[in-house]
């Protein structure tokens, strides 16, 4: 390796149970590093969720033709929601002082 290279830092996925998907793993798990990072800053559940919302309408990976992602966090909620097929993630982030759920989904 050169020094004119740098070396990319391979961040692990922390821990997590997705209870529902059907987006592709690589989002997933893109979703999953960025809400980590995130969650890390927030106490509020609605300003979590804002942030999210914010960061994931702009991150290329998880970009597409809808308009835009819906996200509900905290303990203990119920849903019933239509969503854009691929578009929905259901998971419970186990780590750090305060596990939480999420659910992001995108709808046309």
């Amino acid at each position: 390796m050169s020094s004119s290279e740098e070396e990319e830092v391979i961040i692990p996925v922390p821990k997590n149970r997705v209870r529902f998907s059907d987006m592709p793993w690589t989002h997933q798990e893109k979703a999953i590093r960025l809400i980590n990072e995130i969650a890390q800053k927030h106490k509020l559940d609605k300003d979590l969720a804002t942030e999210v919302k914010l960061v994931l309408d702009k991150e290329p990976l998880l970009q597409d033709e809808c308009g835009g992602w819906h996200v509900i966090v905290g303990k203990s909620f119920a849903s019933a929601i239509t969503y854009q097929t691929k578009w929905v993630l259901f998971f419970d982030l186990l780590e750090g002082g305060f596990p939480k759920t999420y659910l992001l989904f995108k709808t046309q």
